[in-house]
């Protein structure tokens, strides 16, 4: 009996580009939905009209591993065979689960990561069936729960997050000299992570413990880059528990490191501007000016490891800008800010366009148009229902004074 494999027929160069629609079907849909990153290759496959066997041939690998991997075994979750497979086939990096060096850029897109028992299957072939760096490995899972974060809902990633801390948390305390060091660096990573999973549900006090273990973290591992962002987070943290003179405080500690990176001196000078603004002060537009400057000066790292600040963009910089108008009462000029932005606000996380959607709401409602903050509440509202976001609930708590207003009815209802 002969080899399939000698049967098979490879095509002469690239395989050609499948349309745009092949990736919006029921059974793509369904795929990602139950994070089967096998089942979306084997779609891919047949749209190419290859079998098995001629996948394999043309990736290097047998057609028993393609078997296994449509199949849903662990070969399903080993990143470098379907970062081949993802080349080969066309297939959008985020169905997949894997990274991409781009951004969605229209809202209502939903770049779907892996979780539960899946991302947690990937996590150990990544970590302990690599032949790469472990650290490397880690830094790129970091990245991909990052970057599914910006897209559904949080509840659904800690449990993933809070796992991997565990697994480098072992490691850690198993190794020894520059390893060690880096995995410290990385443990606070998903440290400072953990903490804001805690801080967008509302529970602040873990969200404080977890960030201030990764502060002391990043300070073992001697990464400037973490200890400032970490004080950034404090701030941050701060501001939410409304303590102004903390929240400049800290944000200038975060200046006060050495050797941080250009995006990371551009995060903590925003957030000691948000602080000036909250106080009060018209200085903290200068700073914005700043921050600003810093970040579009800053080269994006071609790499699909996660570094802090890797999408912090001028974008972000604005859209604190016009939210510290509001602070400072300036809610007309906010409003013309958030109106020039709004084109763009497609390219950020939904957790934070639906914040800046019920800042410009109270703005409006500030401005008399409650009919309009009544809109914007809705739309604000419905992102916090989709990405379960608790932070979005207590800035639309600002529109509390025109409750009992006929236009604010249905969102009071709603919100209670």
């Amino acid at each position: 009996m002969s080899d399939p494999a000698e049967n098979a027929v490879v095509p002469d160069g690239p395989l050609p580009t499948l349309p745009p629609s092949t990736w919006e079907s029921k059974e793509i849909g369904d795929a990602v939905a139950g994070a089967s990153p096998g089942a979306v290759v084997a779609f891919a496959r047949k749209a190419h009209g290859l079998r098995q066997d001629e996948l394999g041939t043309l990736a290097g690998f047998s057609q028993s591993a393609i078997s296994r991997l449509e199949s849903g075994s662990n070969i399903a979750y080993d990143l470098r065979v379907l970062r081949t497979l993802q080349r080969l086939l066309g297939i959008p990096a985020h169905l997949l689960g894997l990274t991409d060096r781009t951004v969605p850029v229209r809202s209502g897109d939903v770049v779907t990561g892996l979780e539960g028992k899946a991302l947690m299957a990937l996590c150990a072939s990544a970590v302990f069936n690599s032949d790469d760096d472990a650290v490397s490995q880690l830094l790129v899972l970091r990245r991909i729960i990052n970057d599914a974060h910006n897209w559904r809902a949080t509840g659904a990633l800690m449990p993933a997050v809070r796992g991997m801390y565990g697994v480098i948390d072992t490691l850690r305390r198993n190794a020894r000299g520059d390893v060690r060091r880096r995995l410290l660096g990385t443990g606070a990573m998903y440290a400072e992570f953990y903490g804001w999973l805690y801080e967008e549900v509302g529970d602040m006090h873990s969200a404080c413990t977890w960030t201030s273990r990764a502060l002391e973290q990043g300070q073992a591992a001697d990464d400037r880059d973490v200890v400032a962002y970490c004080y950034v987070r404090l701030s941050q943290l701060a501001e939410a528990d409304g303590d102004d003179d903390r929240v400049i405080g800290l944000a200038r500690a975060a200046q006060r490191e050495t050797g941080v990176r250009p995006v990371v001196r551009a995060m903590a000078v925003r957030q000691e501007a948000r602080g000036l603004a909250r106080a009060g002060l018209h200085a903290s537009m200068t700073r914005f000016d700043l921050a600003r400057s810093l970040v579009q000066d800053v080269e994006r790292p071609r790499t699909d490891e996660y570094s802090i600040g890797y999408c912090f963009t001028d974008l972000h910089v604005e859209l604190q800008r016009a939210a510290s108008m509001v602070d400072l009462a300036d809610h007309r000029r906010a409003i013309d800010a958030y109106t020039t932005l709004m084109p763009r606000w497609g390219s950020v996380c939904q957790w934070e366009q639906g914040v800046h959607t019920a800042t410009l709401a109270y703005a409006h409602a500030a401005t008399g148009d409650v009919e309009r903050a009544a809109e914007l509440g809705l739309v604000a509202l419905d992102l916090a229902s989709q990405t379960g976001s608790q932070l979005i609930v207590t800035e639309l708590a600002r529109l509390v004074p025109w409750a009992a207003t006929p236009a604010m009815a249905e969102l009071t209802a709603r919100l209670r």
